[in-house]
């Protein structure tokens, strides 16, 4: 083959390789044309297995559940909430208000509360006037004694107080015992069978009173779990309600200016029911959750009380709902401030109850009377 074939079928070989190259090139680094207005993601796309987080809502108070609710409360992880369904099935969701799984597969008949254990392992749950122990980690369901009127947990989960009424006697008393009702100790009888009691947090004493009513006057007592030194700490006042701050030192009080009365107030004072003071918001306790650093509490100040209402009695028969605003409030110094600006509250209704926070305190979650859904508010 001469000189000049050679070069010329080099020079071919040399083209045929710079238009391979040329196209692997154009293939590979080529940019796919997009439609206008197409916006690119930030990461790449999850996979459709993959779990969507439920988009967090910028409102300063927004929906927390898709559903009504009954008892909710901050899961013992503290990431989650717990609560049960209309249905009766125990559930959890997100704190953003994501949607809701099942957390036990055993069904609750007609609950219409649930009272948590402090560890989060059981739950008291009231049905059709009878009351049941739920075990959560085994998913056992014990039924009470059907005498038993009204029961609340001690300080540790394995013991709870219950008011007892007797079928014969009619009278009741207030006793203690496992979990499961069993070993039983009675600690005091009680003058009638309307009465509320909580342990005093940090201590061995339990408080009781009488049912706020506007008509009778309020004993608000304490006694020893061992049934002993009885005592009245607040006496002669109407329609009274408490709470008690996290350290068993200071109580929140609820209560109105007369009998009959029509206007509520809201006190606080120490554990031996002196240095009342009044911290200025009308409001009810059942409408305010304490702070860890027990100093602060959130309330909701309820408005759009009819005319002549008589207080609380009227509110707590469901005879009409309030338009609630929600309030900060320096227990010591009496500094309150807002917790939603008008401008940043929703076109929605408010009847708040069962206020509770979450770890740190960054949220405040509360349930709707009027829909039963559960909402947070953004500290």
């Amino acid at each position: 083959m001469s000189t000049l074939k050679k070069i010329f079928f080099f020079s071919l070989f040399i083209l045929f390789l710079s238009l391979l190259f040329w196209g692997i090139y154009t293939l590979s680094f080529k940019k796919t044309e997009l439609p206008k207005n197409t916006i690119l993601p930030l990461n790449n796309p999850p996979s459709q297995d993959s779990p969507k987080t439920p988009p967090i809502s910028k409102e300063k108070i927004s929906l927390a559940s898709q559903e009504p609710v009954i008892s909710p409360t901050i899961s013992k992880s503290g990431d989650k909430i717990w609560y049960f369904g209309a249905s009766g099935e125990l559930k959890e969701t997100d704190l953003v208000g994501g949607a809701s799984k099942k957390v036990s597969e055993t069904k609750i008949t007609d609950p219409s509360s649930a009272l948590w254990s402090p560890d989060k392992s059981k739950v008291l749950l009231r049905g059709n006037n009878t009351f049941s122990v739920f075990d959560i980690t085994n998913s056992q369901l014990s039924p009470l004694n059907s005498n038993i009127t009204s029961v609340s947990w001690q300080a540790v989960s394995s013991k709870i107080i219950y008011k007892y009424s007797d079928p014969t006697s009619k009278k009741s008393s207030l006793n203690v015992s496992d979990a499961d009702g069993k070993n039983w100790k009675k600690i005091i009888d009680l003058p009638h069978d309307k009465i509320s009691f909580l342990q005093i947090p940090r201590s061995g004493l339990i408080s009781f009173w009488n049912n706020g009513d506007a008509n009778y006057p309020t004993d608000f007592q304490t006694v020893s779990l061992l049934g002993e030194d009885n005592k009245s700490l607040y006496k002669d006042i109407f329609g009274a309600d408490y709470l008690w701050d996290n350290s068993g030192s200071y109580v929140l009080v609820s209560q109105v200016d007369a009998k009959g009365g029509t206007k509520i107030h809201l006190g606080v004072m120490n554990y031996n029911g002196g240095e009342y003071k009044n911290i200025g918001l009308p409001t009810f306790v059942s409408k305010c959750v304490w702070s860890k650093d027990n100093k602060i509490v959130f309330c909701a100040l309820p408005g759009n009380i009819p005319d002549n209402s008589i207080l609380p009695n009227d509110y707590k028969a469901g005879k009409f709902n309030t338009a609630d605003t929600f309030w900060k409030i320096d227990t010591v110094t009496g500094e309150k401030s807002r917790l939603v600006e008008t401008s940043d509250m929703p076109n929605t209704s408010f009847d708040a109850s069962e206020f509770f926070l979450n770890t740190d305190e960054s949220l405040l979650f509360f349930v709707n009377r009027i829909d039963k859904k559960l909402y947070k508010i953004v500290l």
